[in-house]
C-alpha cells in the first residue's frame, strides 16, 4: 500500500466586485476531495489531505509520502496548473496525471491549437487578441466564438460568446479583454454536434465511451453553447448521451483524433478531450484537459468512465495504478485492485 498525499485548491468566498463571476469555477469542493480519499482508502491506502496552496511546499517539504494524487488548478497565473507539479518534481516526489509542460501547454488554449495544427490534427482557425482595439478578422469566417485563452472549466463561455457580426465580436472581446484581465481567444464557430472523450492510461490507455452534449434538452434561446449555466444548472443524465448515438465510423474518428491528440501533447495517466465538428461534419479539437473534474456525479470524466463500467472507486484507484506503474512503483499498487489491466 501507498502512502498517498491528495492535493487540491478547494473553492473559496464568492468573488469580489469587478471579478468574474465564475471566479474559481475549476476549483474543488471539499465533498470532491473527500470522495477521491474515501476512494483511495478503501483499497488499502494512506490518505493524507494537503492543499496546494502557498504554504503547501513547507508541508511536502516535512511529509513522507510516496506519491501524490494531484488536482491542483492552481492559484494565479497563466501556468498555474504546472505549480505543484514544477513543486513535486524539484522534490522528488512522484505524482499522477501529467507532467508540468503539458499542464502549461494546454491551459494556454492558443498554443495547444498551433501545437494540434502542427500535428495535422483539425482544430478551428483562430486569432488571439489583447484588447478589442486590436481585432482584425481577415482570414477568419463568421460566426466567431470568443473565450478567455488561459480559463478552463467553460469560464467565460455564454450564449454571448458565439458572434455573428463585427459589433458583436467588438463588445464581446472587449467584456471577456476586460473582466478576465488576460489575452481572448476567438475562432470559428463549429457548427456541428459536440462530443468529449476520456482517457485513463499511457502505454496502452483504455478510452471510455464516447459522450454527446444534449444541446437538445436546453432552453432554445441558450443556444447549443456547453456553458458555465450548462454545466451547473443542467446535469441530470438527459443532457449528456453516453454512449454517444453516432455511427460506428464516428465513433472511431472521434476516439483516433482524441488519443493522437493525448499523444501529441504528452498527456498521462488520464485526460479528457473536447472535439466538435464543423460544417463539413468533420471532428475538430476544442478543448485538450489533462485534470478533468473528480466530482462524482457531475463532472464529465468520473460520468464517462462510469458508463464504461468503472465505477467511481475504481476510476481513483486507477488513476493511481496508472502513476505507480508508470513510475514503477507497482510494488505499492492495492491488492484489491482487480479492475481490466491498464497500461
Amino acid at each position: 500500500m501507498a502512502v498517498v498525499g491528495v492535493m487540491y485548491n478547494l473553492k473559496g468566498e464568492p468573488p469580489d466586485d469587478g471579478e468574474p463571476p465564475d471566479s474559481g469555477a475549476e476549483l474543488d469542493s471539499e465533498s470532491t476531495v473527500l470522495a477521491v480519499a474515501e476512494a483511495l482508502r478503501a483499497y488499502g491506502h494512506e490518505v493524507c489531505l494537503i492543499e496546494g496552496n502557498d504554504t503547501a511546499y513547507l508541508k511536502l517539504l516535512s511529509g513522507h509520502l510516496d506519491i501524490v494524487f494531484n488536482m491542483c488548478e492552481g492559484l494565479r497565473g497563466e501556468s498555474r496548473e504546472s505549480h505543484i507539479p514544477a513543486i513535486l518534481e524539484m522534490l522528488g516526489i512522484p505524482y499522477t496525471g501529467s507532467g508540468v509542460l503539458t499542464l502549461a501547454i494546454t491551459l494556454d488554449k492558443p498554443l495547444t491549437k498551433k501545437i494540434l495544427a502542427y500535428h495535422g490534427i483539425p482544430t478551428a482557425k483562430f486569432k488571439v487578441f489583447t484588447s478589442e482595439s486590436e481585432i482584425d478578422t481577415q482570414g477568419l469566417e463568421f460566426p466567431l466564438f470568443v473565450k478567455p485563452a488561459h480559463e478552463g472549466s467553460s469560464m467565460g463561455i455564454s450564449p454571448s460568446s458565439l458572434c455573428r457580426d463585427p459589433l458583436e465580436l467588438y463588445r464581446e472581446v472587449r467584456r471577456v479583454a476586460h473582466l478576465y484581465k488576460q489575452p481572448v481567444l476567438v475562432e470559428e464557430y463549429l457548427p456541428g454536434r459536440e462530443f468529449t472523450v476520456g482517457i485513463l492510461g499511457n502505454k496502452n490507455p483504455e478510452i471510455f465511451p464516447v459522450m454527446e452534449i444534449n444541446f437538445s434538452a436546453v432552453p432554445r434561446d441558450h443556444g447549443s453553447i456547453y456553458s458555465r449555466q450548462f454545466k451547473v444548472e443542467w446535469y441530470e443524465d438527459r443532457y449528456y448521451l453516453c454512449p454517444a448515438p453516432i455511427s460506428a465510423e464516428m465513433e472511431e474518428m472521434l476516439k483516433d483524433i482524441a488519443l493522437r491528440t493525448y499523444r501529441v501533447l504528452d498527456c498521462r495517466d488520464l485526460a479528457r478531450i473536447d472535439l466538435r465538428l464543423d460544417k463539413n461534419g468533420v471532428p475538430n479539437v476544442m478543448e485538450v484537459n489533462p485534470l478533468p473534474g473528480m466530482a462524482p456525479g457531475f463532472s464529465d470524466y468520473p460520468r464517462i468512465a462510469e458508463k464504461g463500467g468503472w465505477t467511481y472507486t475504481e476510476l481513483v484507484n486507477g488513476i493511481l495504478e496508472c502513476a505507480l506503474r508508470r513510475y514503477g512503483l507497482s510494488h505499492l499498487s492495492s491488492s484489491a485492485f482487480v479492475k481490466k489491466q491498464i497500461a
